[in-house]
C-alpha cells in the first residue's frame, strides 16, 4: 500500500449526487494527503440522471426540500438566485446545476492535501493489482462505485430486433425529434418523461405495462399528511419477516380513514385493481391535493412512507428482511409514484386523446410493433431490476455504495442522504485511517 508520506490515490466510479457526497466527505474529513478521481462521462455533481443538459420538462419526483450537500441546500441555492422557491417539484436540469455549482464550491474548498479532479470517462475494467487497484491502467489504493441504474442492463429492449426504431430515454439514447407514434414500454414514472417530452408533438402515445396501473400520486406538499403513530414505528423493530411487516401497515393505514381492513390487505397484496387505471389515476390525484377522499392505497403508501426509515434500519441490523422485495414490489407504486404536477398533465393528455391507454394492459403489444410494425419509435421506459451488480463487483476490495445493494438495504436515493450513512463512514475510513 502507498505509504502516508504521499497521497493516497481514490478512484471514485460515478459522479453524480452521491459521488458528490463522497467528494466532500473526505474534504471534510482527510487527515492524510489525498489524490481524488472520480469518473463519469457526464457533469461532475450532477451525473447523468441531473445533467442540466437535459429537457426542462422533466420534473424532480421527489420533494426538493431534500436536496442537501455538505454546505448548501436546494432551496437556498435558488433563493440566493432570486428563482421561484414555491415549487417542490422542480426541473430536474435546474437540481442539476445546483449540484454542479456545489461540485466546483467543493473543489474551492478542498485543502492543498487534497486533489480532486473530475475525468469524463467511463470507465471499463477494474482489477486487483497487488494491495491495490488499476482503474484503466491506472493505480489506485481505493475504489468505491456509487452508480446508479444500469440503463443498458441485458433486458433492455435495444438487445432485441425490431422493425420499428427502439430506444432507451435517458443516456445515450437516440431520440427522434418529433414521432408521431410512440410505444413505449412501462407505465411509471419514466413513461411519464416521455409523455412531458413529446406531449406537445405526439399525435398519439401508447404505454405498456405488465400490471395495466398507473402508479399512486405523491401527496402535495400543502397537503396534511396522515402521520403513523409512533407505536407503529416501534413495532417495526420486532418483526420477522415481512408478513409481520404486512400487518402492521394494515393496522397504521386503518387508522387513516375508516377502511375496511379487506381493502387495505387488498392494496398490500396488488388485488385491488378495479380494471380501470384511469379513474384510479384520477382518484388518487384527488387525494394528493386533497380535493377528494383518502383512497386504501394512498393510506397504504402514506403507512409505508411513514415507516420507511423503520424498515432501512431493521436492515441494517439484521440483513435482508424475509419477504421484504417482494412486499416492497406493491408498495412502491402506492408509495413513490410522481408528483401532482406531474400527475395532472398526465390526466391532460390521456383526456385530449394523446395518450392512449388502449394497450396498458396488453405486454404481448411490445412484441407486436417489434415485429410488425405500428408506431414511428418504441421507447423503453422501464429502469433496469433492483440490485443489479456493478461489471467490478467481484474485484475484492472494491466498496459498492448505491442501487447495486438495494436487496440487502433498501433506500439508495441518490439525493436523500437522511436515510444511511455509509458514505461519510467510508470517507472517514479512506481520510482518515
Amino acid at each position: 500500500m502507498t505509504s502516508l508520506r504521499h497521497p493516497r490515490r481514490v478512484a471514485i466510479i460515478g459522479g453524480g449526487p452521491r459521488g458528490l457526497w463522497a467528494v466532500e466527505e473526505l474534504i471534510e474529513r482527510a487527515r492524510i494527503p489525498l489524490d481524488v478521481t472520480v469518473f463519469d462521462p457526464y457533469p461532475a455533481g450532477a451525473g447523468a440522471v441531473y445533467r442540466p443538459q437535459q429537457p426542462p420538462q422533466w420534473r424532480l419526483n421527489v420533494n426538493c426540500a431534500i436536496v442537501t450537500t455538505a454546505h448548501d441546500n436546494f432551496n437556498s441555492w435558488r433563493a440566493r438566485r432570486g428563482e421561484d422557491t414555491a415549487d417542490a417539484f422542480p426541473p430536474r436540469a435546474q437540481v442539476g446545476q445546483f449540484l454542479a455549482d456545489t461540485w466546483s464550491a467543493a473543489l474551492n474548498r478542498a485543502p492543498a492535501s487534497v486533489r480532486v479532479r473530475h475525468l469524463p470517462h467511463r470507465v471499463s475494467e477494474v482489477r486487483a493489482d497487488g494491495d491495490g487497484f488499476m482503474v484503466d491502467s491506472a493505480p489506485f489504493d481505493e475504489v468505491l462505485v456509487c452508480t446508479g441504474h444500469d440503463h443498458l442492463h441485458s433486458g433492455a429492449l435495444i438487445h432485441k430486433p425490431s422493425r420499428v426504431p427502439v430506444t432507451g430515454l435517458y443516456f445515450g439514447a437516440d431520440l427522434p425529434s418529433a414521432p408521431r407514434r410512440i410505444g413505449v414500454r412501462g407505465a411509471a414514472l419514466s413513461f411519464i418523461d416521455v409523455c412531458l417530452l413529446y406531449g406537445d408533438t405526439a399525435e398519439t402515445i401508447y404505454p405498456v405495462s405488465r400490471s395495466g396501473r398507473f402508479l399512486e400520486v405523491k401527496p402535495a406538499p400543502d397537503t396534511p399528511l396522515p402521520e403513523v403513530p409512533e407505536r407503529w414505528r416501534q413495532a417495526c423493530a420486532r418483526v420477522s419477516t415481512a408478513a409481520d411487516l404486512r400487518e402492521i401497515l394494515i393496522a397504521a393505514a386503518g387508522e387513516f380513514g375508516e377502511f375496511p381492513t379487506a381493502d387495505l390487505a387488498a392494496v398490500i397484496d396488488g388485488q385491488d385493481f378495479t380494471c380501470d387505471a384511469v379513474a384510479e389515476l384520477e382518484a388518487s390525484l384527488r387525494a394528493a391535493e386533497g380535493t377528494g377522499p383518502l383512497t386504501p392505497a394512498a393510506a397504504v403508501g402514506a403507512a409505508f412512507r411513514g415507516v420507511f426509515q423503520e424498515c432501512v434500519d431493521w436492515h441494517k441490523a439484521h440483513g435482508p428482511m424475509p419477504g421484504f422485495r417482494e412486499l416492497s414490489r406493491t408498495l412502491e407504486r402506492v408509495a413513490f409514484g410522481p408528483p401532482p404536477v406531474t400527475a395532472r398533465r398526465l390526466l391532460e393528455l390521456i383526456h385530449a386523446g394523446v395518450v392512449n391507454t388502449q394497450f396498458l394492459r396488453a405486454p404481448e403489444q411490445i412484441d407486436t410493433w417489434r415485429e410488425e410494425g405500428g408506431v414511428d419509435v418504441l421507447i423503453d421506459a422501464t429502469v433496469a431490476p433492483q440490485a443489479i451488480p456493478s461489471p467490478f463487483h467481484d474485484v475484492p476490495g472494491v466498496v459498492e455504495i448505491g442501487r447495486m445493494n438495494e436487496l440487502s438495504l433498501p433506500g439508495h436515493d441518490s439525493l436523500n442522504r437522511s436515510v444511511h450513512d455509509d458514505i461519510p463512514r467510508w470517507a472517514e475510513k479512506v481520510g482518515n485511517p
